[in-house]
């Protein structure tokens, strides 16, 4: 668990992912395993405050492609470079996050029955094979599935269920994050705590034969100095 405090504003979440003033997601994927990771880089291009989780009309906090290795004790600094808090419209209340992130991810695992090893980056539209552990274990680029994909794998299951709004074949796709009670920034910049837990990040079914990111639980709490 990754921690860190910033001044008037949210950040992200996601995996994947990213603002909350509670929790965004927690646990692996329902019919899938989770397990620790140990680098989960994602890349974000946007941060936004909404009012709704239709996010109409929100305020943008940071823009421009960044790598975060949220499994990093250094995240919590990156993060407070990449948005700005200091504009952010006095007297309106926000009630969620939005991130807009790559689908590509950098994940380097080994729980001891599946690892990551050195290799092409998987398709979106096709399974990545992982590998039995015992080799050597090295960061692997992971393609965020496409639902349809998932679907035929997991009956029932929809990216929706965790914020998520992606695109089959996209190469990006947004998080939504409802924040635990609402915010509205009243003059004095307050002191957010964001908490990362990729615990269970790493993803895989099938023993090793199809490996993927999870989504990371993310925490965020906000507090009048």
């Amino acid at each position: 668990m990754r921690d860190f405090k910033i001044a008037c504003g949210v950040f992200l979440g996601a995996v994947t992912g990213l603002l909350n003033v509670q929790a965004s997601y927690a646990g692996a994927i329902g019919g899938t395993t989770g397990a620790a990771v140990d680098r989960y880089d994602v890349t974000v291009t946007k941060v936004e405050l909404c009012r709704s989780s239709v996010c109409s009309n929100p305020y943008t906090l940071g823009s421009g492609a960044k790598v975060f290795d949220i499994a990093s004790a250094a995240a919590g600094g990156e993060v407070g470079k990449f948005i700005d808090l200091s504009s952010i419209p006095m007297y309106q209340t926000w009630s969620h996050v939005r991130v807009t992130m790559s689908t590509t991810f950098t994940i380097s695992a080994d729980d001891g029955t599946c690892q990551t090893r050195a290799g092409a980056a998987g398709a979106r539209g096709a399974w990545t094979a992982g590998a039995a552990s015992g080799g050597a274990q090295a960061a692997r680029q992971l393609e965020l599935p496409n639902q349809a994909l998932v679907a035929a794998s997991i009956g029932g299951f929809t990216y929706s269920t965790y914020g998520i709004d992606q695109t089959d074949g996209a190469s990006s796709f947004t998080m939504t994050i409802a924040l635990s009670s609402p915010y509205q920034c009243k003059g004095e910049m307050p002191k957010i705590e964001v908490k990362f837990d990729t615990s269970e990040a790493f993803g895989y079914t099938g023993g090793c034969a199809q490996m993927f990111p999870q989504p990371p639980t993310i925490t965020i709490t906000a507090t009048d100095p």
